[in-house]
């Protein structure tokens, strides 16, 4: 299954799926800076202020949306050690996308 990024318009209707342990820095190493930043790297904060850092993809036949991202969070980003998956579409596809990735047992889906 391969994914893209995602735009806004794609993560409408995303909830929350489950938990990825990991950190910030492993983050961005597999997936770049989060998409949803500004270009000096600085946190970007959601329009209801909920969410700093989101990462987002789409399968690529646009039916399955997975996210990444720190809700709610006011630890300095450095210090969370636990992100929130948000997704819409096949909760496999989504599992799948992070198990090439991440260790199955720091890894949450409902």
């Amino acid at each position: 299954m391969r994914f893209v990024k995602a735009t806004s318009r794609d993560r409408i209707g995303t909830g929350g799926r489950g938990s990825i342990k990991t950190t910030f820095n492993q983050l961005c190493d597999r997936f770049g800076l989060p998409h949803d930043c500004t270009k000096d790297g600085e946190s970007w904060y959601s329009g209801d202020g909920k969410v700093r850092y989101e990462w987002a993809f789409k399968s690529l036949d646009g039916r399955t949306i997975v996210t990444i991202y720190d809700y709610k969070e006011k630890r300095p980003v450095e210090e969370i050690k636990e992100w929130r998956i948000g997704g819409k579409g096949n909760s496999e596809k989504i599992k799948s996308f992070f198990t090439a990735f991440y260790p199955c047992d720091q890894l949450e889906i409902r």
